[in-house]
């Protein structure tokens, strides 16, 4: 993509990444950043490690407070420093029927919501924020994503 645009700087210099490999370091991770130096923060599937790590009965109660209290903080910073936050989370299909993981707490904190869907070789969106809700169809090629409008 950097090539096709022809941009002189080198994306990959400006991108952190960071392994985590617990709740902890996750909700950590977000604490030791200074957010004055991102221009946006990605969470790739934020339910994943709290899903693994509180598995019984028991512990929902602990899983869903603690999970609550980081979304919180994420939002905090998205909002204090005009920071946007992008999480993804995991879509479970049980019966035909799908569930996104940990939904309710998520909701309370997502301001818009974007579900992304692929069905044979065609790429579909839906993005939702209030009583709003907008689809569209992309591509995705060597320059980057694309609306494709033909869809529509």
């Amino acid at each position: 993509m950097q090539k096709n645009l022809n941009l002189e700087t080198n994306i990959l210099d400006k991108i952190t990444v960071s392994r985590i490999t617990n709740t902890s370091e996750q909700i950590n991770s977000i604490k030791k950043i200074d957010p004055k130096n991102f221009s946006i923060i990605v969470v790739d599937n934020i339910t994943d490690l709290f899903s693994y790590e509180y598995k019984t009965n028991e512990s929902i109660f602990s899983k869903n407070s603690t999970f609550m209290r980081h979304m919180h903080d994420l939002s905090s910073i998205a909002l204090d420093y005009e920071i946007p936050i992008v999480i993804t989370n995991m879509i479970r299909t049980i019966d035909e029927t799908e569930f996104e993981n940990m939904r309710n707490a998520i909701d309370l904190f997502t301001h818009i919501k974007i579900k992304l869907s692929k069905n044979s070789n065609k790429f579909f969106g839906e993005a939702s924020w209030l009583l709003n809700k907008l689809s569209f169809s992309y591509v995705i090629n060597k320059s980057g994503i694309f609306e494709y409008t033909e869809d529509f």
